[in-house]
């Protein structure tokens, strides 16, 4: 199955819907990747979540050296409830999911979003050093060309199994 992905980058190239899902005081960088499938609305935004996070192999390769050990983000466990690959579900609805984590580097939150034709991420991140701006613009031209992949990979891996009741966390909220 094919698939497009478009990506941009900037607040002002993020739609409202999407926009309004981050809980940051400050958002200093921002990037989007929509994957156009007539797949995406089959599946929760939490079923496409962990997906691309947890069941890719370009994901699971690529999360942990930037993430925990270039960016000091604190993940929780990568395969508990209430978690996504580590970071924390801090809010859902029926069409989104909220993922936050943090470091004395950054502050990061990722949005994913499902509508008709398509599964859109957003990663929203506040600078909270200095020098988080000079390391993330070097790290986030590698976040920039996985993205595409990874979403394809998930695309990849929940069209390859049945579909499965949406998987409901307690306690989330927007």
């Amino acid at each position: 199955m094919s698939a497009t992905v478009t990506g941009v980058v900037g607040l002002d190239h993020v739609p409202e819907p999407i926009r309004s899902l981050h809980r940051l005081d400050r958002v200093d960088y921002v990037d989007l990747f929509t994957l156009d499938t007539t797949a995406a609305t089959d599946r929760s935004a939490e079923q496409w979540a962990r997906a691309v996070l947890e069941d890719g192999q370009a994901a699971r390769r690529f999360a942990f050296i930037p993430w925990r050990l270039l960016l000091g983000l604190r993940l929780g466990p990568s395969y508990a409830p209430g978690y996504v690959h580590g970071w924390r579900i801090a809010g859902s609805g029926d069409d989104w999911i909220r993922l936050e984590a943090a470091s004395w580097l950054m502050t990061c939150h990722a949005v994913a979003h499902v509508a008709d034709g398509q599964v859109s991420v957003a990663l929203f991140v506040r600078y909270d050093h200095p020098i988080a701006a000079v390391w993330w613009s070097v790290l986030s031209v590698v976040h920039r060309q996985a993205m595409p992949v990874i979403l394809r990979q998930g695309l990849q891996v929940l069209t390859s199994r049945p579909a499965e009741r949406p998987h409901r966390h307690a306690g989330a909220s927007r």
